[in-house]
């Protein structure tokens, strides 16, 4: 299994951009559907939203079957009691669950156009 950092991929320590998510996505992605088995470390990142979570992780739980994830793919590097662990696996479960996607899509939509 290949260890890559998510401030190697996206050149910073601050992971809070979608589009930085995107650009995790598309270096991890594209590592999976090589063949190439991967671990992502989360070690060395000062500063992780869920804009980013979403972007990356959620995408590609979106893209991929949790089957083929949970045999290709390792998250590392964020201790379980860190509130960005409950980040990494909201967007799980947002990239898993269409049902919940479209209740968040709802409650911002409610929030921004309220």
């Amino acid at each position: 299994m290949q260890t890559v950092r998510v401030v190697d991929i996206i050149g910073s320590q601050t992971a809070v951009s979608p589009r930085a998510g995107l650009k995790a996505y598309d270096f991890i992605s594209a590592q999976l559907n090589s063949g190439i088995s991967t671990e992502v470390s989360f070690e060395g990142v000062e500063d992780l939203t869920s804009a980013f979570c979403n972007a990356f992780v959620g995408k590609l739980y979106m893209t991929h079957s949790p089957e083929m994830l949970q045999a290709t793919l390792k998250l590392s590097g964020i201790d379980e009691n860190h509130i960005w662990f409950k980040k990494v696996k909201n967007a799980i479960l947002l990239g898993t669950n269409e049902n919940a996607r479209t209740l968040h899509k709802d409650n911002l939509a409610e929030v921004i156009f309220s």
